[in-house]
């Protein structure tokens, strides 16, 4: 019987073609192999001098001092924002000189062994050292590289800059070729894997760097590839607290220029929502908004630099700085208390966050490159003031606080005095308002009104007006409801503004006077898709005394005017119309005359019905004019009264009026919502339930393995 023959020893595998040409020249000819890696040496040695010279040079784009005749100090040496790449390049570039240096005069200095096997042996491992080191390099480089320029990325694949590819492709392709280097260098030492355990050791080493770089590319590429396809953030909470509305989406993607944000603040719950609606709107404007949180304690140098040229700051610490263009000249600040507020109309509601409304309105003005609208108050016959005069009871009858508001707007206030010669209204004019005359307007006053609404402006457009006008009421004893002179000029766009006024029942509706009725808009102008209406909402309300009827009389419409009934009073509440200002005596007789008499019912329109107060004309899609027949809501004495809401509808119909969107149009406030613990705990769910499942939970784990000892006893 014959005994089994061993088994073969496990054969190596076989060398590629290219790896056996280099494995026999570094075998028989070490020192020529030795002169080739020193050749290579030298090349990237000529490199890292390169590099570091590169960095010690100005920018190519920058200009010598001017010389002005007076030298206080050196001038700052303008630095290269590309010096730490070349900074970075050379110390790569040197180590990989040294490294191949070194395995060049092992080759050379190095005595090789007698017996060929061992100079093969030798020649694969400098061809490892050599080839694996210098991928290491290569690899390192470029993730440093791709770290550095990481912002290029998103410059090339979200904003579009293609000059940016470069930042990505240039580490990407010195980490392939690092790569590259690393794996063919494995090819002679994989003749060797089994039977050398150091080359083994080696080989081993390399196919986990390489298999990590891999694991890390195909998720980077996963990433970008899903990346494009979902938004940046997600806004998780129930109602969208951190969503944009699509019109600041949209305005955000049609900036004309593009605007930098400076967020600076100071920490807390408002200033974190800042920071977070900044960054949307980074995220959503496609690289027309950045936004940079600017830190004043951990990065003062950052800070004083906008403070030296932005002195704004000086006063304001905290808010937000808008700069526009590359030279930032233009800019806006917002302080930090102006993006939450208090409902001074409920101050049970508490504070809401208004950050995206106010944002949106300061891009409009900025949009604008700072040309301010003028909008004029006409002052010429007997207007409510609009500069407040000196005397508590007289300044409480002004509307020096709606100029204040909607200057900071952006709308640059003036007012309207005519040249009794020659009434013209100014070219610069965007919106004329004309708020309680108390004489009727003179008819050639009237006239240059008709020319302002009729002509076609500097710009091409044609005039805008507001008229705000309520009862007022000539001298006893008549008391008449006086015209204001412009009810020809409104008749012509389809405005019918009565002579007479609004009066209602007592004790009804929230225990009103006679005289207040509150207005609100109308389902009609809702369904129009009516700019003003959808902008402060249909649940706004507007308190006021003494209202006049306006309506609207399409018939009477000349051109394309499309008057719209925008205001309503309440429906529900009994009221009529009167053409004098009644004492008490003859408000209780009016009212027994209207209980018994169907005709007096009918002569003072008596009923529970909701009467037109408000009305807008449209031209097309451009607005033309607002009548509405009160103007209590924008003095100054409801602003003191904690109730300016006139003031937010007299801007909003700025703005329709010049073709802007409103500035809250689809711009909710978000409520800050406080969660209060309950006043009473539940003792039993919050102590003995977590105790008895914390003992339930140490039995069971002890019995089982108690169980699992015994069976394996």
């Amino acid at each position: 019987m014959q005994p089994t023959p061993d088994a073969p020893p496990p054969s190596a595998p076989a060398e590629p073609a290219a790896a056996s040409g280099l494995v026999d020249l570094f075998t028989n000819d070490r020192q020529r192999g030795g002169m080739l890696l020193l050749g290579a040496c030298t090349v990237f040695l000529l490199l890292a001098l390169f590099c570091a010279w590169q960095s010690t040079r100005a920018p190519k784009d920058a200009e010598p001092p001017k010389e002005d005749g007076l030298k206080l100090e050196e001038p700052e040496k303008p630095k290269d924002p590309h010096r730490g790449a070349y900074i970075l390049a050379a110390v790569v570039s040197g180590a990989a000189c040294l490294h191949l240096a070194a395995v060049g005069a092992w080759l050379i200095v190095s005595l090789p062994p007698v017996e060929l096997e061992k100079r093969r042996t030798q020649a694969r491992a400098a061809i490892l050292a050599a080839g694996s080191g210098l991928g290491t390099l290569f690899m390192v480089a470029g993730l440093l590289f791709f770290y550095r320029w990481s912002g290029s990325l998103t410059e090339w694949l979200d904003r579009g800059q293609t000059k940016e590819a470069k930042f990505v492709l240039i580490p990407f392709l010195a980490i392939v070729t690092g790569a590259a280097l690393a794996f063919f260098s494995l090819l002679p030492a994989r003749a060797e894997e089994r039977n050398n355990p150091q080359l083994r050791r080696w080989v081993y080493g390399i196919n986990l760097e390489l298999v990590t770089l891999l694991a890390f590319l195909v998720l980077l590429l996963v990433n970008l590839i899903v990346g494009a396809r979902l938004p940046n953030r997600l806004d998780t909470t129930e109602k969208g607290f951190y969503s944009l509305s699509p019109n600041t989406i949209e305005l955000l993607q049609k900036l004309p220029e593009p605007i930098t944000a400076h967020v600076i603040l100071q920490g807390g719950r408002v200033s974190e929502d800042v920071r977070r609606l900044a960054a949307n709107c980074a995220d959503a404007s496609g690289g027309k908004f950045v936004a940079k949180v600017v830190n004043p304690t951990a990065d003062p140098a950052e800070y004083q630099k906008l403070v030296g040229k932005y002195p704004v700051l000086e006063a304001n610490e905290f808010g937000v700085l808008l700069t526009v263009g590359a030279d930032g000249k233009r800019h806006s600040f917002l302080r930090e208390d102006e993006f939450a507020q208090r409902d001074q109309r409920n101050r049970e509601a508490g504070t809401a966050f208004v950050g995206e409304a106010r944002l949106l309105k300061e891009l409009l003005f900025l949009a604008e490159n700072e040309q301010k609208a003028v909008v004029y108050f006409t002052q010429s016959s007997g207007e409510l003031p609009l500069v407040a005069p000196a005397g508590d009871a007289a300044r409480q009858g002004s509307v020096a606080r709606l100029g204040e508001f909607l200057g900071r707007n952006n709308l640059e206030v003036r007012p309207l005095r005519f040249d009794p010669k020659d009434p013209k209204v100014p070219g610069d004019a965007a919106v004329v308002v004309v708020v309680e005359p108390r004489q009727p307007l003179p008819p050639d006053q009237v006239m240059a009104l008709r020319r302002y609404m009729a002509d076609p402006r500097p710009g091409g457009q044609k005039g805008k007006l507001i008229v705000l006008a309520g009862a007022t009421f000539g001298e006893a004893p008549k008391r008449e409801v006086l015209p204001t002179g412009i009810e020809p000029l409104l008749a012509e766009y389809g405005v019918r503004l009565d002579q007479r006024f609004v009066l209602c029942e007592p004790g009804r509706a929230r225990d009103l006077p006679p005289q207040v009725a509150i207005a609100g808009f109308t389902q009609s102008a809702v369904n129009a898709r009516n700019p003003i209406a959808l902008a402060l909402g249909k649940s706004a309300s507007y308190p006021g005394s003494l209202w006049r009827e306006v309506s609207a009389a399409p018939q009477g419409a000349a051109g394309g005017a499309r008057p719209t009934t925008l205001l309503i009073t309440e429906p529900g509440r009994v009221s009529w119309l009167e053409d004098r200002l009644p004492t008490n005596a003859d408000y209780n007789r009016t009212l027994e005359e209207l209980q018994r008499s169907q005709q007096a019912r009918i002569t003072k329109a008596y009923g529970d019905d909701a009467r037109p107060v408000g009305v807008a004309v449209a031209d097309g899609d451009a607005g033309r004019l607002v009548a509405i027949g009160n103007s209590d809501m924008v003095t100054d004495a409801a602003a003191t009264a904690g109730d300016p809401s006139g003031f937010d509808l007299v801007g909003a119909a700025v703005d329709w009026l010049r073709d802007r969107p409103a500035l809250s149009f689809d711009v909710q406030s978000k409520k800050y919502q406080e969660f209060k613990f309950p006043a009473t705990a539940d003792e039993n769910r919050g102590l003995w339930l977590p105790l008895v499942v914390g003992v339930i939970a140490v039995l069971g784990l002890g019995s089982a393995v108690w169980v699992v000892r015994r069976r394996t006893a």
